[in-house]
């Protein structure tokens, strides 16, 4: 590579070589003096000359290196387009090859698919080959974070989304933080902004309910709370059973766990997930605990 002072020392003796030719072919008749200030101003202007062209030649090597690396850039993306979309027919075509499943399913094909829900990070408590009651709530996971039809039932659209590995977005949150999602339907557990499970859940109804001749509405409140209380075993409300609640706030709000996990929003407020869901959160591999962020959005 030619150094900047390289690149001037060379035009410096091109131009006193170029110089020294001009004037020694001046002939002798010549008026012109071949004096020491006629060789210094020879040997500046052409010095200024040659600068000047490799000035031109140093921007038109830039820009053709500029357009080069521009190019090569395109025909990666287009390479890369072109390889996606060969993988995407190839999934589409597996996708299409699997068996329907629904609840009460057996076989191998119903191992199949509890091993890719875990391996995503839709949660169930373990592997079998029975499609169990904990299977269709991470199907339904599945289903509501990714826009499909609440039914868990799994088809090529849920296969697909399997084996693409696909999972719902988190918010730009520091640390290990639930997020629960209202219009989704689902609670993420998520580590600096990176979702490592996905819970079925149902929260606030949005219906009128009375409590003690008071009218009230079944909503569960928005924003960013921690656990402050928990009770291990059943709380006995006055709105009903909570299974093992951690309440992130005072005025009753829990993550608990109960029997009935719709596929729509359904409770007076809380938010509710599945007895066994609610037990592997009480566990240390589930991190929900005293403390633990519990951020709300819709």
């Amino acid at each position: 590579m030619i150094t900047t002072t390289q690149r001037t020392t060379r035009i410096l003796a091109t131009a006193v070589a170029m110089a020294l030719g001009t004037l020694l072919s001046v002939p002798a008749a010549s008026s012109v003096a071949v004096t020491p200030a006629a060789v210094a101003k020879t040997v500046a202007t052409t010095a200024a000359t040659t600068a000047t062209s490799s000035g031109t030649s140093a921007a038109d090597e830039k820009a053709a290196k500029k357009k080069a690396a521009k190019k090569a850039k395109a025909l990666a993306a287009k390479k890369a387009a072109k390889k996606a979309k060969a993988k995407l027919k190839r999934l589409k075509a597996k996708a299409a090859a699997a068996p329907a499943l629904k609840l009460g399913d057996t076989g191998a094909s119903v191992r199949r698919l509890k091993k890719l829900l875990l391996k995503t990070g839709y949660w169930i408590p373990s592997v079998s080959s029975t499609y169990t009651a904990t299977t269709a709530q991470a199907v339904l996971a599945l289903q509501k974070s990714l826009g499909f039809t609440r039914d868990s039932k799994v088809g090529k659209e849920e296969w697909l989304a399997l084996f693409q590995g696909r999972l719902p977005k988190a918010t730009k949150h520091k640390g290990w933080v639930f997020e629960v999602d209202l219009s989704k339907q689902v609670m993420m557990r998520t580590h600096n902004g990176k979702v490592t499970l996905v819970f079925n859940v149902s929260t606030g109804s949005n219906q009128i309910y009375y409590l003690n001749g008071t009218a009230h509405r079944a909503t569960t409140p928005k924003g960013t709370f921690r656990i402050s209380r928990k009770i291990d075993g059943m709380r006995h409300a006055a709105l009903g059973t909570l299974y093992r609640p951690q309440y992130f706030r005072s005025d009753g709000y829990a993550i608990h766990g109960s029997p009935s996990i719709p596929a729509y929003p359904a409770s007076h407020g809380c938010v509710r997930v599945s007895n066994s869901a609610i037990d592997f959160l009480w566990t240390k591999a589930g991190r929900l605990d005293y403390g633990s962020k519990v951020s709300i959005h819709q």
